[in-house]
């Protein structure tokens, strides 16, 4: 007779010699009359101590993984994978995203001439040129709700773009020229492609842990994914952060400016009447409560951080 091993209390299966099958629910039978020793993994089954302890260490190793494994990981295939991928997950973005949200920019050509030959001649000089990163700039005019957005943000393939509203808070070159670095920082590092897959594990997790791919719009499973790759994100700002002030020093630009632009963009936000209402501060510690939710680090932090650089 071939028995199969026992698991739990499902139906147990026995081959007989002739390829028939006989099931049966009794187990415990079986284990008595037929089966001379328990397979392993019923005698762990078995154990309250093992149960707890199987427990415990698939906890640890869970949390252990998401926290440290995904992003380690992403972080090797990120830096593995050819340029030529990071060229074709922005292809077409921009102009995905001048069709959907960002109109052209109002600025005077000599502002944008200025803005862009400083960041070509001053801080593009400072970047090792091995990846062979075609970096450009691009002007463009956000605006939400007849609110002008400030914000600037990186593509993959080396394209920055700086908002008017962002351009007009900042009071000088440096100002401008810290946040570019920033942005520098996360392309240098990679950091899309790294997001792209911590999100595609993250979502690979999901599913084999439901069971099924459906699962993931389930409310508790979207919000701790949401709060996994928000930790995420906020370690690949901190990243960015401290790659534009190693950069500073390095020419001689006062790391100040961070956190003046980064005072100023704040302020912005938090007394336009739209967002007012979405925004509530505990003065006590200067955090939001969005902060958790928000895809960056605290910005008293980023700037605290700043002024000690």
């Amino acid at each position: 007779l071939n028995i199969a091993s026992r698991l739990g209390n499902t139906p147990r299966k026995i081959m007989l010699e002739d390829g028939s099958i006989f099931s049966s629910n009794d187990n415990e039978n079986i284990d008595t009359y037929l089966v001379r020793d328990k397979n392993f993994i019923h005698k762990l089954e078995s154990s309250l101590l093992w149960i707890t302890f199987s427990l415990v260490f698939t906890i640890f190793f869970a949390f252990s993984f998401v926290k440290w494994g995904i992003p380690t990981i992403s972080n090797k295939i990120a830096h593995s994978l050819p340029l030529s991928v990071n060229n074709l997950i922005a292809k077409n973005t921009l102009k995905t995203l001048d069709t959907i949200m960002l109109k052209d920019s109002k600025l005077s050509s000599t502002r944008k001439e200025a803005i862009t030959s400083i960041f070509r001649h001053k801080l593009l000089a400072q970047i090792d040129k091995n990846d062979k990163i075609n970096y450009k700039l691009h002007f463009r005019h956000w605006e939400y709700n007849k609110i002008g957005i400030a914000n600037a943000f990186a593509l993959p393939n080396g394209d920055i773009v700086l908002t008017d509203k962002f351009v007009q808070l900042s009071q000088n070159a440096d100002e401008i020229n810290s946040v570019l670095l920033h942005e520098i920082g996360h392309i240098e590092k990679r950091h899309s492609l790294q997001r792209l897959i911590e999100s595609s594990f993250i979502a690979f997790i999901v599913m084999f842990i439901s069971g099924d791919g459906t699962m993931v719009s389930d409310m508790g499973i979207g919000l701790g994914s949401l709060l996994v790759s928000s930790e995420y994100s906020r370690n690949h700002e901190s990243e960015a952060d401290l790659f534009a002030f190693e950069k500073m020093l390095t020419l001689k630009i006062d790391p100040k400016n961070f956190s003046s632009i980064m005072k100023r963009i704040t302020n912005d936000l938090r007394f336009e009447q739209e967002t007012k209402t979405l925004i509530q501060s505990d003065e006590k510690n200067g955090k939001d409560i969005i902060d958790y939710l928000s895809s960056h680090p605290n910005s008293l932090l980023r700037i605290k951080m700043a002024n000690q650089y």
